[in-house]
């Protein structure tokens, strides 16, 4: 295995250190080799700057996978946001001569060159190409009763063929089942978490698709959301608390990005992947592990 190089994207370094933490403890059970991306920018966001711009989207884009093409290693990344900035960039830059002619153009600028000699995988579906067998054998603490609702996001549905559009999505249910844990299926597992939302209605965002995701999630009884994007993270947390101050609902449902419970499971300590870092507390989910 040649490894990957990793786009830890703005948020997790500065803001998340418990992905951070949990991603590399996983990364290192599992033998899975990999550098840092130095000097990477913004992705940058697709919400915004791909509708805004789409020159410098695809600039930027190209930008950073120069880095990883200059370590001659596929990129790996833990957003959704960065994922189908990164992913749709690579694969338009690829298959479009003429405008893969202008970015080169301007990063020439800075002594850079996009050549589209290297693929972007989100760390869903690196870990399940490794192999769910290589996942179960790394578990020694499963978390066996634990009901789980999985919510993929938005921008995990990305690929080159139709056919495998739910690909991720199915692939981190059979990640989070490999470790143990029960998946329950609940109502509205695809709708968008409503983080984009907030930029220019917050209330909808908060007292209408936050409220209806977490009450299908609490009608599945599941015990906790696991995500894969921190931007999703964010808004079931934080939001979670937002949602309270406005409306006095309160559905206290912890939330964990996926590399946190494979990290619990194969024995790590809370306190070494920062589960002590949530604001709801993942008390019950420590205690009935063990």
């Amino acid at each position: 295995m040649t490894g990957y190089a990793m786009f830890w994207s703005c948020w997790i370094q500065t803001r998340f250190s418990n992905i951070e933490a949990s991603t590399r403890k996983v990364l290192e059970k599992l033998g899975v080799p990999y550098r840092d991306m130095e000097g990477t920018s913004c992705c940058p966001e697709p919400f915004y700057t791909g509708l805004l711009d789409r020159e410098l989207w695809l600039t930027m884009a190209a930008r950073n996978i120069t880095i990883a093409e200059a370590l001659g290693l596929p990129v790996l990344t833990l957003c959704n946001g960065c994922y189908e900035t990164l992913f749709e960039a690579n694969e338009f830059l690829k298959e479009n001569p003429e405008a893969k002619e202008k970015v080169n153009k301007e990063l020439s600028k800075i002594g850079k060159k996009y050549q589209g000699t290297v693929e972007v995988k989100h760390l869903t579906e690196a870990l399940y190409e490794l192999g769910l067998d290589r996942i179960k054998q790394a578990v020694v603490k499963p978390l066996t009763g634990i009901k789980v609702a999985v919510h993929p996001g938005c921008h995990l549905y990305r690929s080159k063929k139709t056919e495998d559009w739910y690909f991720k999505a199915e692939a981190f249910k059979e990640l989070v089942k490999a470790i143990g844990a029960e998946v329950v299926d609940y109502k509205l597992e695809r709708l968008c978490c409503g983080f984009p939302q907030r930029s220019f209605d917050e209330e909808l965002s908060l007292t209408e698709t936050l409220r209806m995701k977490l009450e299908s999630v609490s009608e599945a009884g599941a015990d906790l959301i696991a995500v894969v994007c921190p931007t999703c993270y964010l808004q079931f947390e934080v939001g979670q608390a937002d949602l309270k101050s406005k409306t006095s609902l309160e559905f206290n449902i912890p939330v964990a990005y996926l590399s946190e419970l494979l990290a619990l499971s194969f024995g790590y300590k809370p306190e070494e992947v920062g589960l002590d870092l949530h604001r709801i507390p993942l008390t019950k989910l420590v205690e009935r592990v063990g």
